[in-house]
Order: structure tokens, then sequence, then C-alpha cells
């Protein structure tokens, strides 16, 4: 099951040899819970796509703009094209804002959605195969707005010599419920826990109040009868 729906399990562009070319695709989260996402790529040398990471909150969408480099098929055989994006997910609390530490944590599961690229030529249509998608590799983008700047020259992109494994394992939705469910819990007796504390405290000052009338009666009975103990004598003992 995939936690964010994509309006199109493909980007697809129109080839132009001498400009970069743009697609969106657009992200639904059409459940309850916030999702943060992460973008990565099989070459990220050639793909720019922004927002990389971010969060997409309960019934809302996020637009994604993905630029190709026009030198995309220079270099490479046309039937040897197999270059895909990866769309990496899990659902969070609310009131997270920056979701990169989330996904520097290994230890948690994540879910797994390949987008395969489609390049529109004047003669043909040309689609990723994805052949050994499971040992496909893939590379983050979270840096590369700052790192990757698409040149307009006739510079050619760095060509990848080695691929990365990518996790084989496939997603674990159940999970990632039951983690959630632990998570909540232990919100929610946090939260019981400071409401009690809050309460002590509050009922602190009453309690000390209380002591302290206590104290002033106490002492204005001791009083009374000391006096009242000196009047007895005197009328005993007269003068």
């Amino acid at each position: 099951m995939q936690l964010l729906r994509l309006s199109s399990n493909h980007v697809e562009f129109t080839y132009n040899k001498y400009e970069n070319m743009q697609c969106t695709i657009i992200l639904y989260n059409d459940s309850l819970t916030p999702i943060a996402y992460k973008f990565k790529a099989s070459n990220r040398n050639i793909f720019l796509v922004r927002p990389p990471l971010g969060i997409v909150q309960p019934k809302e969408n996020q637009l994604i703009i993905v630029t190709l480099h026009c030198k995309v098929l220079q270099n490479a055989s046309i039937n040897d094209f197999n270059e895909k994006l990866q769309l990496i997910s899990i659902p969070i609390f609310s009131g997270i804002s920056d979701p990169t530490p989330i996904f520097k944590d290994l230890c948690r599961s994540f879910n797994h959605q390949k987008i395969s690229i489609v390049i529109q030529t004047p003669e043909r249509k040309i689609v990723s195969q994805g052949v050994g998608s499971d040992n496909q590799v893939f590379q983050s983008l979270h840096k590369q707005n700052s790192e990757l700047q698409l040149q307009y020259n006739n510079a050619e992109p760095q060509q990848q010599q080695t691929r990365f494994q990518a996790n084989p394992s496939q997603p674990n939705f159940q999970f990632l419920q039951q983690e959630i469910a632990q998570q909540e819990q232990q919100l929610l007796n946090f939260r019981k826990t400071h409401s009690i504390s809050k309460e002590k405290q509050e009922a602190q000052p009453m309690k000390s109040s209380k002591d302290t009338l206590f104290v002033v009666m106490a002492s204005m009975l001791f009083l009374y009868i000391i006096l009242r103990y000196f009047d007895l004598i005197n009328r005993i003992i007269p003068k």
C-alpha cells in the first residue's frame, strides 16, 4: 500500500536537444496523518527535483517540478536508457517541520515508490524499462538544490560508473502502523504525566495556605488559653 498517491506513475518530457526539459507531478496525501517524503534518482547529475523533500499534510497535495538535463541522450544508447526516480515516504507526527533527521534514521521502515521516466522524441517515445529494478541505483537528491546547477553548454554530463544496491526488503505497512501507534501511546503517557505534575503544582499553593491558616488559628487558641489561665488564677488568689 502506497502512503502518497501520485498523479502519475511516470514523468513525461518532450525532448529538447538544447534546453533542459521540465515536467510536474503531484503528491496527494489521502490519509489523516502527515507524510514526509524524499526523492532519490538513479543519476542525480541529470535530474533536478524541487522540492526534493518535505511534508504533505493530511488531505493536502504537493506540486513537484522535475527537470531533466538536455544532454541525457547524447552519451547513452536509447535502448539502454534506464533512468528512474524513487519516492520515499513515511508517516510522522504533526508539528514536525524538518523531516531531514527522519530519513537519516536507518532503523525506520520506509515506503518506496518507483517513478518511470518517459521522453517523447519526434521519432518515438522512450521509456525507462527498469531492467534489474531490484538492484537499481538511487542517489539522494536532498542536497541537489545547492549542489547541482544544470548548464546550457556542450559539456558532457558526468557518467555514472557504479550502481548502489537499493534496500531489497519490501515495505511493511503494518510495521509502520504499529510504530505510529506505539509513538502515539508514548505521547499520550507523557501528556498524562505532565498533566498530573501540573495539578500537583497547582494544589501545592492551596495546601500551603491551609497550613498557614491552621498555624495562625492554633496560635490564637493557645494565647486565649493562657489568658484564661491567668484570669482564673487572679480570681482564686486575689491580690
